[in-house]
């Protein structure tokens, strides 16, 4: 355990340096010491700092800091651009043994008015540990300014990250890119999308924006219309090859589904130099963002163009192709990667579900016609069970078919529902109606027709395993809602049925068990995505891939690599990383910008794209309310 010597993290003081204090732990100022096996001598970023070996040089660690801050200042104000500059060149002096006595009075003053005046968080918020640590540490600083002796070197590694960036799963550079959207460089921006982001317009369109949720714009007016900004350049800027290391290996790997786990998995290991194929049993690669998104959100045309990129690195997909058996593609392939995504609508528990009557359909599977162009017959009345995104696509996609009604039926409250806000106020806007605490308990039927179903009110109770209230029956409550068509959208669960059966571990509810980095209980085969955590987004689906195929990747060095370090780093300082606090000036309050979309009554009446793409204009005036929050974590490891 580390005991600190001095901390300033938070706006704490704890100085242990005379030894006579009360000891204290990372578990007193919340911040990780340790990371993996690794004890951590000293941490500076911008709520602190913190000392745990009074071996370490406060003045060089303070350089190394402003030296990796510098970096990142934007030039947008000069007090932040030049100030930083100078204060890393000054402490570069300092650690040279070219120092003089002014100087720190120098660093004080500049970081002082660095603080208060600057226009964005990130310069602001960069100097606070230095300020702590020219206050608490005065006498050092002065030392060595005043000295024609260099300091000692110091050792260390950096983390760069931002809250929006750190809440997204694959970790988006959210700042940069919206930076260079600012200033119109829209192909640059897509090419720093494109480092960590597979699917750039697919995700500019439908993510469900976890960035946006944990923007510090958020808690000063809104946050920012990132996945709206990311499509700009998504859009309108040019796409380049990344890097790539192609044809420097003959291994041949398998990839099972063309969704995003699979296509993201597929595109780091063709950069990596292996033959990538992937096998899908749909006629179109996409997996669910083919099947269950539905054209207006999703326009087909986009969805293949990503595709075409990543087959342009050289990924065999064969489509039309289901596998029976996984152990058949080891004859072939040294190594499987399963993201088959979960496709099976979970069992219904409502009476008299008959899959035969005319007028009931999973509501995936019939999204999945509709999306391969097979022809439905419209209904009159339509009910859709549950209240997530699969059942505010159908009831939508109901009403392009021509049904007079589309109902969503949901067991508990509107604040509870899953689905996106954005989605459930646009179909309201359209037409959807909602029942709020009412689930079906019998469907009824007459000649093999559905003609209604049956249902109960709901009241909340104690929260459940979700974190959502409970929905109790109340009893005596049944109500009939008529209808010609009942499409259930309750949750999907995988098909592993080309899994050898008691070979491969599963969950309790029949995914794939993996760990936290897509290895299976044999050494071969790896998996990711909807079908070994359950349904989740897309963006998380493309970084299990990643992960997934990054183990993969280590699997076929035989030992020869290892995780890079930062993996431990990055696990260690997430919620750390998550931090929205600032300390910084207020920023005046702006208004969010928002795509503009087609009216509700022309929109529900086709399938055409129902949000338009910011103009480079409107980008960059949104891109402008950005706050740059990145974080510099600058860590030094204890020796020994």
């Amino acid at each position: 355990m580390n005991d600190i010597v001095f901390s300033s993290w938070g706006g704490q003081v704890v100085d242990n340096r005379s030894g006579q204090s009360v000891a204290a732990t990372a578990a007193d100022i919340k911040l990780p010491l340790s990371y993996g096996s690794q004890q951590i001598a000293a941490f500076m970023s911008w709520d602190g700092l913190v000392i745990t070996d009074k071996n370490v040089n406060v003045v060089a660690l303070a350089g190394a800091y402003m030296r990796e801050a510098a970096k990142l200042a934007c030039g947008e104000c000069s007090m932040g651009y030049k100030g930083t500059a100078i204060i890393s060149e000054t402490l570069s002096r300092i650690a040279g043994g070219q120092g003089k006595p002014e100087d720190v009075e120098l660093l004080v003053e500049l970081a002082d008015s660095i603080q208060k005046n600057v226009r964005c968080d990130f310069c602001a918020n960069a100097v606070i540990p230095l300020r702590d640590a020219l206050k608490n540490y005065r006498e050092a600083f002065v030392s060595a300014a005043g000295s024609n002796v260099a300091l000692p070197q110091i050792y260390y590694i950096t983390k760069i990250t931002a809250p929006c960036q750190e809440a997204c799963p694959i970790h988006q550079d959210v700042p940069g890119y919206l930076e260079l959207v600012r200033n119109r460089r829209n192909t640059e921006a897509l090419e720093v999308i494109h480092r960590t982001n597979c699917l750039p317009r697919v995700t500019g369109r439908t993510c469900v924006a976890f960035c946006e949720k944990n923007c510090v714009r958020k808690d000063i007016d809104s946050p920012l219309s990132v996945r709206a900004l990311k499509r700009v350049p998504a859009d309108l800027g040019i796409i380049k090859p990344l890097p790539s290391e192609k044809g420097t290996k003959k291994d041949k790997v398998a990839i099972i589904g063309a969704g995003p786990a699979g296509l993201s998995a597929a595109q780091y290991l063709s950069l990596k130099g292996y033959q990538v194929y992937i096998f899908d049993e749909q006629a179109a690669s996409g997996g669910m963002t083919f099947a269950g998104i539905p054209a207006y959100r999703l326009p087909r045309n986009v969805l293949a163009g990503e595709v075409e990129t990543i087959t342009a690195q050289g990924v065999q997909i064969r489509l039309n192709t289901r596998i029976r058996h996984v152990e058949e593609l080891r004859r072939t392939f040294k190594a499987v990667l399963v993201a088959s995504g979960a496709h099976q609508t979970r069992e219904t528990d409502i009476d008299n579900w008959n899959k035969d009557y005319d007028g009931l359909m999973e509501g995936v599977k019939f999204l999945h016609e509709v999306n391969s162009g097979k022809a439905i017959t419209p209904r009159k009345r339509v009910l859709v069970v549950g209240g997530g995104n699969t059942a505010i696509d159908c009831a939508r996609t109901v009403l392009r078919l021509g049904c007079k009604e589309a109902m969503v039926v949901y067991r508990r409250s509107r604040h509870e529902m899953p689905a996106r806000d954005e989605e459930v106020k646009a179909a309201g806007e359209e037409g959807v109606k909602f029942q709020f605490l009412a689930v079906p308990v019998k469907i009824q039927s007459q000649n093999n027709k559905v003609v209604g179903a049956e249902c109960i009110r709901m009241e909340l109770g104690e929260p459940d395993a979700s974190g959502r209230r409970k929905p109790l029956p109340l009893k005596g409550s049944e109500f009939v809602l008529p209808a010609d068509m009942v499409l259930t959208a309750i949750g999907e669960i995988p098909d592993l049925s080309f899994l050898p059966q008691g070979k491969v571990d599963v969950t309790s509810w029949n995914s794939i068990k993996t760990d936290e980095n897509g290895n299976t209980n044999i050494p071969w085969l790896f998996a990711a995505g909807d079908c070994a955590s359950g349904p989740a987004s897309i963006v998380e689906a493309m970084a299990a891939g990643k992960r997934a195929a990054e183990s993969l990747h280590l699997y076929m060095s035989k030992n020869k690599l290892e995780r890079p370090e930062t993996e431990s780093i990055d696990r260690a300082f997430h919620e750390i990383g998550l931090s929205r606090k600032r300390r910084g000036p207020k920023p005046a309050g702006t208004v969010r910008k928002y795509p503009h979309e087609m009216n509700a009554e022309d929109r529900s009446k086709s399938f055409d794209e129902v949000e338009e793409c910011f103009n480079v204009q409107v980008a960059a005036r949104e891109a402008e309310r950005c706050l740059r929050c990145y974080r510099v974590m600058l860590i030094v490891k204890r020796q020994g």
